[in-house]
């Protein structure tokens, strides 16, 4: 059973105009993701590995958590840590790390708040 790393109450103030961009970088190597972002109003947008994808401007995100899954591999076996940042519109939003020791395939999920910048 994978083991599940989520991150609750995260907050990205944005204005109704703003257009917001979601990264997902992975930062240790030889790890291999599937991100998927769930928006049921503005569909579903999905990045492989490390990459960024539209997700919507501020007046479209606000009053609802977008919720975010990855689902990691990690193929490396002298890699000792999975290390993933999560930034949007550039800026990091978080960065998860777990030693490899604590879990090869973790699931992260984040649930993110957009108020009113």
């Amino acid at each position: 059973m994978r083991k599940t790393y989520r991150y609750r109450d995260l907050s990205f103030p944005v204005s109704d105009a703003t257009e917001v961009n979601f990264t997902v970088e992975f930062i240790s190597d030889v790890n291999l993701g599937k991100t998927k972002i769930f928006q049921p109003h503005l569909g579903n947008p999905v990045i492989e590995n490390s990459g960024t994808k539209f997700i919507g401007t501020g007046a479209q995100l606000r009053g609802r958590i977008t919720v975010v899954m990855t689902e990691v591999v990690n193929l490396g076996p002298n890699e000792d840590e999975i290390r993933i940042a999560y930034k949007l519109n550039d800026k990091l939003l978080v960065e998860h790390h777990n030693p490899k020791s604590e879990e090869e395939n973790p699931t992260i999920i984040l649930f993110i708040k957009f108020p009113e910048a």
